[in-house]
């Protein structure tokens, strides 16, 4: 039997694994696109809202997290721990990278919000860094999804709108888990998901910002806007 010297085992390990290092693994790019209605959101810019009300959006944020791909086979690949900050003032927070489970996709499922560990787990990094603004206090946790502008309805100090949303206790729970299908001609290595502003005003019930300009806490009103933007989610083609 031909025997090696250890150190030529040694490389030959170490080529092994410097060749699977140097794999690429499949990537599937998740794209998220704003509107208001048809019109793409320009910070900013003057638009309107589903009920004729007049807006200028300054600020459009949300938390996505812990993300679950289907493929058409049933298969549920887990993604835990993820959480992305999607924030309409920083292009590159709009596009997301998941390792692709190299078969196509039925579905996305996605919690809009942080869960309830995350919200009690002390000081953290990267996207749940309260850097971001998006942290209210220990007790209370994270705002899962932020909408601030201007709005000449609003009967507040200059006219603005401020909808700061959260809550994860029982009965003030506002976390949602969304489902997005996915038609197998789309079930590629890119997915773009359309999220239209108008279902904060009227995606399960109607609330427009004349009556209702200012939501600072979890609670009802945070409720009834968390029920409403879960329907802002859907597939949109390039």
């Amino acid at each position: 039997m031909r025997r090696y010297q250890p150190y030529f085992l040694v490389c030959l390990i170490a080529g092994c694994f410097l060749f699977m290092g140097n794999r690429e693994d499949k990537q599937l790019i998740i794209s998220f696109h704003h509107f208001i209605g048809q019109q793409p959101l320009v910070l900013d810019d003057t638009a309107t809202n589903i009920f004729n009300e007049k807006m200028v959006v300054r600020k459009f944020k949300y938390y996505i997290s812990n993300v679950v791909l289907t493929t058409i086979d049933g298969k549920k690949h887990t993604l835990p721990n993820s959480y992305f900050l999607i924030d309409e003032a920083d292009s590159l927070s709009k596009t997301i990278a998941l390792p692709h489970p190299n078969k196509s996709i039925s579905n996305i499922t996605f919690m809009l919000g942080v869960d309830s560990i995350h919200n009690c787990s002390g000081i953290q990094s990267g996207s749940l860094d309260p850097m971001h603004g998006m942290f209210w206090t220990w007790n209370t946790g994270y705002i899962f999804a932020k909408l601030e502008g201007h709005a000449p309805l609003a009967n507040t100090a200059a006219h603005s709108f401020t909808f700061h949303i959260g809550g994860f206790k029982n009965g003030e729970n506002a976390i949602k888990t969304i489902q997005i299908p996915i038609r197998e001609n789309n079930a590629t290595s890119a997915i773009h998901i359309k999220a239209d502003i108008n279902a904060w005003f009227n995606g399960y019930e109607a609330i427009t910002i004349a009556k209702n300009p200012i939501c600072h806490s979890p609670g009802k009103l945070a409720l009834r806007f968390a029920n409403n933007y879960a329907q802002m989610f859907s597939i949109i083609q390039p």
